[in-house]
């Protein structure tokens, strides 16, 4: 027997709301992009596997050019590679891709630290505790893209107090690799809700104790250990 492409919730959701009408076509990639890359984090849609546009359209019920420009979408995040002739696969990453996409988001971070007015307001802090505690009420993997939401909105909160525009312009550009992070994470099962929240309530805990470098160390543990 044939293996299915998604898994069973995502056809039955995306044959109900996909109905591909020209009105909507920004939507409609936006939608179909989203869903892939919900598969590929899950592991539904393996690395290696070769994406044939004519299959996704179909258990996509949307049109084959939609399911073109989505994966050219998540071929500029590096989820989906390309490549003349034999069209787009899942990209492989390997625990030395993850980690080094860690220490890179670890290092932008740690830098706009430098930078930063310590302590933090309470008010940012109270957002930040607050982002957290949301991510503990999450269930993994069913949630995994809110969880995604909410990790960009807590460092984007860290990023945003500090005055240096170019850093979190450089950090904005590598947002969608947040989803390759996810990858091991959600395939492998390391990381529960409960878990995700309290590693960062440590990040808090360091910014407020108003040392740069107890927070450069904590964003070094915390990236290193995703």
């Amino acid at each position: 027997m044939e293996s299915r492409t998604f898994s069973e919730p995502a056809r039955t959701s995306l044959a109900r709301t996909l109905a591909p009408r020209v009105a909507e076509r920004t939507t409609l990639v936006d939608q179909v992009a989203h869903t892939i890359r919900r598969e590929i984090i899950l592991g539904t849609l393996d690395p290696g596997r070769h994406l044939v546009e004519k299959r996704l359209a179909e258990d996509l019920s949307v049109s084959r050019g939609t399911v073109r420009e989505a994966l050219t979408r998540l071929a500029s995040t590096g989820l989906v590679e390309s490549s003349a002739g034999s069209g787009h696969r899942v990209r492989y990453f390997s625990d030395d891709d993850i980690a080094e996409i860690g220490e890179v988001f670890a290092a932008l971070e740690g830098r706009a630290a430098l930078h930063t007015a310590f302590p933090l307001p309470e008010t940012v802090e109270t957002e930040l505790r607050a982002i957290a505690e949301r991510m503990r009420g999450l269930r993994l993997p069913e949630d995994v893209d809110e969880q995604m939401r909410l990790d960009r909105e807590f460092h984007g909160t860290l990023m945003s107090q500090q005055p240096k525009t170019k850093l979190v312009e450089a950090w904005q550009t590598l947002e969608p690799l947040i989803a390759v992070m996810m990858v091991p994470i959600m395939r492998r099962g390391l990381g529960s809700a409960a878990n995700q929240a309290d590693k960062h309530l440590l990040l808090v805990d360091a910014a407020m104790t108003g040392e740069r470098e107890m927070l450069i160390k904590a964003l070094e543990q915390h990236y290193y250990q995703a």
